[in-house]
């Protein structure tokens, strides 16, 4: 079966989402509709030159009022509000919320209300969802009757997360503390603004490319919802001036003292097992942008881990915030967009393939 997307704002995670659905044939997903305010000829443009992610590899192109990609015509809406979408016009299994603007569960709800979608992924960590669900992590706990918005909580916490099960499942893990350094973002702003940001922290609407910028991003209180065996914690979100590649720290107590050399032996076995493609490993030294294109949700830095003799234990991993996490969305959208039931153990396959 193939599910059938439809991408609500195509801005970095939209045409990222685009991208990479175009290139993964096979895959089980297709795009079938676009709602962008923008014209069909400049989301043409956008889609087709991108000064981080360079030219698009198929044709882009416009006709009859729809945005054509390798000569498969896409319905292309210009709605400003979820309920006036008609996503069943063309056939929509699952809608990717990707405009930054609606996170709330309710909102995201008329998707499927009013415009006949099935379900929805917010590309944010969102208010009131049915359920926050971090692929490779706790996908497992989606259950088709009651979660029809879903949330994938953030890309820091889904990097932080796949680090954090690992040294939870081999070592234990306590007393936990984060840290997210988080590339540009699309909502920032060139020069200081007062206006025009849905973000309530003043900070944030300060001169992306002139400050390192805290931002009170909810990371570890997600990382608790998707990792309840972690209990309480604490964690730190700075946005910084580097246009793409983006770093996660994560540290805490294990139940016994381990050294580098095991923990870096787990990550590297999980990357080439049960995180395969959601972890990867690169055993040499790494900088935020050797993490460029890279799908998975954790790009793990083995030169960054530390132990101590009582059981502390830090580790580092950097993640491509719009690559990496547009992935995690579209597994997530097969997930909940299947029709029939798949089988154990396959839904991480076929993401990985």
């Amino acid at each position: 079966m193939t599910v059938r997307i439809g991408i609500n704002g195509f801005g970095r995670i939209g045409r990222s989402i685009m991208r990479i659905a175009a290139g993964a044939h096979g895959s089980g997903i297709t795009v079938a509709a676009i709602n962008d305010i923008a014209s069909p000829d400049r989301l043409a443009y956008a889609l087709k030159r991108d000064s981080l992610r360079g030219r698009f590899a198929g044709t882009v192109r416009t006709a009859g009022g729809r945005l054509v990609v390798d000569d498969r015509p896409l319905w292309t809406f210009q709605e400003a509000q979820p309920g006036r979408i008609p996503w069943s016009d063309a056939d929509v299994d699952v809608v990717i919320e990707a405009t930054g603007r609606f996170r709330s569960g309710e909102i995201a709800r008329a998707h499927i209300t009013h415009g006949g979608a099935r379900k929805v992924v917010i590309s944010a960590s969102a208010d009131d969802p049915d359920a926050f669900l971090v692929y490779g992590v706790n996908h497992d706990t989606y259950e088709p009757d009651r979660h029809d918005v879903i949330s994938p909580a953030s890309c820091g916490v889904n990097a932080l997360s796949v680090m954090a099960k690992v040294l939870l499942d081999r070592f234990g893990l306590r007393s936990v503390q984060t840290s997210v350094v988080l590339a540009i973002q699309g909502w920032q702003r060139v020069h200081d603004a007062t206006s025009g940001t849905s973000r309530e922290d003043p900070r944030l609407g300060r001169a992306t490319a002139e400050s390192i910028i805290p931002h009170d991003h909810v990371a570890g209180d997600l990382l608790e919802v998707a990792l309840p065996r972690l209990g309480e914690v604490r964690y730190s979100y700075y946005c910084v001036p580097t246009p793409i590649g983006s770093l996660a720290e994560l540290g805490g107590q294990t139940d016994r003292p381990v050294t580098a050399e095991e923990v870096n032996r787990a990550m590297a076995e999980a990357a080439a097992g049960s995180m395969r493609g959601l972890i990867d490993y690169d055993p040499d030294p790494t900088v935020s942008i050797d993490v460029r294109d890279n799908p998975a949700s954790c790009l793990f830095d083995p030169s960054g881990t530390q132990t101590t003799a009582d059981g502390g234990v830090k580790v580092r991993g950097w993640f491509d915030n719009e690559w990496g996490f547009s992935h995690r969305l579209l597994d997530l959208a097969r997930l909940v967009g299947e029709r029939e039931p798949v089988p154990a153990g396959m839904l991480v396959k076929t993401a990985m393939a």
